[in-house]
């Protein structure tokens, strides 16, 4: 039973609610917390293995390791305000799984806005005190803009790339081109105009066609004003308006020398364009995101958890996470979508998940108490 409480990741009042509602009996709060003082070591030994499984993956999925693993990393703080805790995931960005957790306390620094520095530096220090053993070394690093983090690694010499993600990229993009594509009435043609539309796809299209080339990609951006004009001189090869000859754009095409002018100006605005080399790798963070919301089965933002419970909690959304994060897929099924009844979308049935890691921890907690 309180095994089975653990793993689920319920809450302490929930386990207790659901077991008067059945009108089952309950473990004592006494009797918990001895069997916690055995499951907590257990759970810390497994994702320590974790964590050296996933990374000996990541080597293996590279052909050259001498130019080292690529990594993606995020923050996440354990509740909505003012968070006691914070945890720094680094995701290895070939195989998606967990390389290492650390988990930033305000005991450690009292400013929540600076953990995911601390927290990174923990991370690169854990690589660097592995590296006799596996010869790890960083190539790419990829967060959500992290001004800190991007300075850390350029002024420590580390032989890193520093590169930002493409959604955050993106994400105020669409509410930037809004302004220039709609407005009152009265200032039509000068703050915005009816033929200019979003270009976040085009963005996405520019950074990973660039081949990792700052100026490629900034001369891509300033031709998407050119593309919209239906002048396709500098456009790749490979694009649809010059591979079919019956081509036709679906935005509006800008004839306008204002409207011309004012995508201009929002493009040359951009942070993609401003910094062009933190882009060239087209690196999203989807997967790391991926594992923040999947903690929440662990963690509920809305509960203060002790350290030892916390860190519980972490290391089992670890060991859920890696055991099944690139499961097979049993089908497909097509789903429309609510807001457009014409775009259908082909969703993967997966595996059903066999939860071996909860049997292993079982298995130890179990010798534990036979040793005893």
């Amino acid at each position: 039973m309180s095994h089975g409480f653990y793993v689920s990741g319920i809450l302490p009042n929930q386990y207790s609610r659901f077991c008067q509602a059945s009108n089952i009996g309950t473990i004592g709060e006494t009797t918990l917390n001895s069997i916690f003082q055995k499951y907590a070591p257990v759970v810390s030994q497994l994702v320590k293995e974790s964590y050296e499984t996933a990374l000996l993956e990541e080597i293996a999925s590279y052909e050259e390791l001498q130019e080292g693993i690529d990594i993606v990393t995020d923050a996440r703080h354990g509740t909505r305000k003012n968070s006691m805790y914070t945890d720094v995931v680094c995701l290895g960005a070939r195989t998606h799984k967990v390389l290492r957790v650390e988990t930033i306390s305000k005991v450690d620094c009292t400013s929540a806005q600076k953990h995911e520095l601390i927290g990174t530096e923990r991370i690169y220090e854990y690589f660097k005190n592995l590296r006799d053993e596996y010869e790890v070394k960083v190539r790419v690093h990829c967060h959500d803009r992290n001004t800190s983090v991007n300075k850390f690694i350029r002024i420590n010499g580390i032989d890193t790339e520093s590169t930002n993600d493409t959604w955050h990229a993106t994400k105020n993009i669409a509410k930037e081109v809004k302004t220039i594509c709609s407005g009152p009435r009265y200032k039509e043609g000068q703050t915005w105009h009816p033929e200019l539309s979003s270009i976040k796809t085009h963005l996405y299209w520019a950074m990973k066609n660039c081949n990792k080339d700052p100026v490629k990609l900034k001369l891509s951006l300033l031709n998407i004003v050119e593309h919209y004009k239906n002048n396709h001189e500098h456009c790749s090869e490979l694009s649809r308006c010059k591979t079919d000859s019956n081509y036709e754009p679906t935005k509006y095409l800008i004839k306008d020398p204002k409207a011309e002018m004012l995508l201009g100006r929002a493009l040359i605005n951009t942070q993609v364009y401003k910094s062009p080399t933190d882009y060239i790798h087209c690196i999203d963070s989807y997967y790391v995101e991926s594992f923040n919301n999947a903690i929440l089965q662990y963690h509920d933002k809305r509960i203060n958890f002790s350290k030892q419970v916390y860190i519980l909690r972490t290391s089992l959304a670890v060991l859920d996470w890696n055991e099944y994060v690139n499961r097979q897929t049993t089908s497909l099924k097509t789903v429309q979508d609510a807001k457009n009844p014409r775009k259908q979308v082909q969703v993967k049935i997966l595996k059903r998940k066999s939860y071996n890691m909860w049997s292993k921890i079982w298995g130890q907690l179990v010798q534990i108490y036979l040793d005893l």
